[in-house]
């Protein structure tokens, strides 16, 4: 019966067909990878610091970089990014995992090489053992080379970490005491620009005594008429708890828990309360927070298109960029500074490049413009973002030479890109002002704009073919 079903199934032979096609092309990727995974190595093991050359004290001379206790050159790492169009730390992660199992794990890479298992999932083995001694790393490979690439992730891991914890009984007691590093930790989250979490790890008897405050102040809330959740209510509870002279004002003095001078009597503890009604804005935090409006030039005559996203009265779009959150609605922005003194500042023309002065420090003005318009590190596929980064000279500043500091001329970099720049044998253009072509000393030719980070066509230093750029 289930065969007569599939009679005369054209779609499901043509489905099928498609399907075998996508696995032998999977199957011609997992080889590329593997081979791409050797030729890793290789260069990894090339790129190793000649034993027979002491390792260079010279702040402006090629250098070493050390990477799981051995010495490689200080641009490896830079060359590898820009390879694999990632961010240099993404870059370190993956040559120190690929080092530790080409050196220290044989059974497991050859795996890797041999196409029998993927390298993501091998390095995962190499990443569980990181502190682990060369010796017991070893014992881990013959362990779970048999189990890479044939069981599932879940299995493996568990697998692995059996594996580490028979060779090294003592690693659990090193998490146990790393775990007890205290600290306080606070991000953004990424669907909701008004939405941030905090994160701490605290002595329990603190942790204990914050969540009754926070508890406290939120039933306060509740009395006060606040009809929101029980979890909204300490959820504003802990964000008040940022002015303890606010929360004073409101809830009193409900313990004397750390108090240096403890209040005996009723009124001390109403004069305190008192005070702390004068003390709410000195004990308001000071914060800066960048945030750009992007507006066009409008008139009756030439209104601009709805569809543009742009308001067509106003000339302003709809999204606003915050600096170190990202994008926001305009809307939303009076929420993010709500309580706060807001300062508006003069709009810089970034496409301006007429303003020069003849000395190498970068003037305030200057520098808000070249920020403005190249608001990331310069360097290829970098994410940090260039507010608090140095601006460095394209073309090296010459004493003497007059507007050499000027808006084309210059760009935001981290210390890895200057140094780079400056001592590895890089170079760099800025043919218009905001885009800059970095060519490596091995050949690849990357350039960086205001859309992103993109390869340029070249022809390979020693096989002659043209390597195309990615989609």
């Amino acid at each position: 019966m289930l065969e007569r079903m599939f009679d005369n199934g054209e779609w499901l032979v043509q489905a099928r067909t498609a399907m075998a096609d996508y696995a032998a092309c999977r199957r011609m990727i997992d080889l590329m990878e593997a081979e791409a995974a050797r030729l890793l190595a290789h260069a990894i093991d090339a790129y190793t610091w000649p034993v027979d050359q002491p390792e260079p004290d010279r702040f402006d001379t090629y250098r070493v970089e050390h990477i799981d206790g051995r010495a490689y050159g200080e641009d490896m790492i830079s060359e590898l990014a820009v390879a694999n169009s990632s961010s240099a730390g993404a870059a370190h992660y993956l040559a120190c995992d690929v080092a530790t199992l080409a050196r220290d794990m044989p059974q497991c890479w050859a795996k890797v090489v041999d196409a029998q298992a993927p390298l993501w999932q091998a390095r995962k083995v190499a990443q569980a053992c990181q502190g682990v001694m060369g010796a017991d790393r070893a014992v881990v490979d013959v362990e779970i080379a048999p189990c890479l690439g044939a069981v599932g992730m879940p299995r493996l891991t568990r697998a692995v970490t059996a594996a580490v914890l028979i060779v090294d009984p003592d690693r659990a007691e090193r998490i146990h005491q790393a775990k007890a590093h205290r600290c306080v930790l606070t991000g953004a989250d990424e669907k909701d620009p008004l939405t941030g979490w905090v994160s701490a790890r605290v002595d329990r008897q603190d942790a204990i005594y914050l969540d009754a405050m926070i508890q406290l102040v939120a039933d306060r809330l509740a009395a006060r008429g606040d009809a929101t959740t029980v979890d909204h209510r300490r959820a504003r509870a802990l964000g008040m708890l940022a002015n303890p002279a606010a929360v004073v004002q409101m809830i009193g003095i409900p313990t004397t828990r750390g108090m240096d001078s403890i209040p005996t009597t009723d009124e001390d503890y109403q004069a305190i309360k008192d005070t702390a009604g004068t003390m709410v804005a000195g004990f308001t935090p000071r914060t800066q927070v960048y945030v750009h409006l992007f507006a066009v030039p409008t008139s009756p005559t030439k209104p601009t298109s709805p569809t543009a996203g742009i308001c067509p009265v106003s000339g302003i779009s709809p999204v606003a960029r915050v600096e170190a959150l990202g994008p926001i609605l305009t809307s939303q922005v009076a929420q993010l500074t709500s309580g706060t003194h807001v300062r508006v500042t003069p709009a810089i023309h970034v496409d301006s490049t007429s303003f020069s002065v003849d000395q190498y420090e970068v003037p305030a003005r200057l520098r808000h413009q070249v920020v403005l318009r190249n608001p990331y590190d310069v360097f290829p596929w970098s994410s940090i973002e260039s507010r608090n980064l140095d601006l460095d000279h394209t073309i090296a500043f010459q004493v003497g030479q007059p507007g050499q500091t000027n808006p084309s001329n210059l760009g935001p970099v981290s210390r890895r890109a200057h140094r780079i720049k400056t001592v590895a044998g890089w170079q760099l253009d800025q043919p218009t002002p905001g885009v800059y072509i970095w060519r490596t000393p091995t050949g690849q030719t990357i350039q960086v704009d205001h859309t992103g980070t993109h390869h340029i066509i070249t022809t390979h230093h020693t096989t002659g073919v043209p390597e195309p750029a990615p989609p």
